[in-house]
């Protein structure tokens, strides 16, 4: 039994909240920015010879394919590799986390690099007009 006013078990939103803080790459600089946008491959390993799908192993593929392609044999050689074809594994990170919330005009006003962007911004909406 529990104490007062304190669950005796865990929230599936606390748990699910646990679980993305440890799978979640959220590593800083460019290196962070890169690792996060998946390299030059992206985080699947696998790319489908027939529609282009990615999987990040070989038994997703798999699975893939009999579900999409069930007609045809499998043949694993037939997978390309993208993380082969760029030189490796192309990121460190655990996984990907979607891009961060884009700044509002008052956010972005607060830092220099910010006034540059707002600067290229309203370059660009100029350009656009004419």
């Amino acid at each position: 039994m529990g104490g007062k006013a304190k669950p005796t078990k865990h929230s599936a939103k606390e748990i699910a909240g646990k679980v993305a803080a440890a799978t979640t790459n959220k590593g800083g600089g460019k290196a962070g920015l890169a690792d996060r946008k998946g390299g030059a491959a992206g985080h699947a390993k696998f790319k489908c010879p027939s529609c282009g799908q990615q999987a990040p192993s070989i038994k997703s593929a798999e699975m893939h394919w009999d579900s999409k392609h069930s007609k045809l044999p499998f043949v694993p050689g037939d997978w390309s590799d993208t993380h082969a074809e760029h030189g490796g594994v192309t990121t460190a990170g655990v996984a990907v986390k979607g891009a961060a919330k884009q700044k509002t005009v008052h956010e972005l006003a607060k830092t220099k690099t910010g006034q540059e962007k707002l600067k290229q911004l309203e370059q660009e909406k100029l350009k656009q007009q004419f």
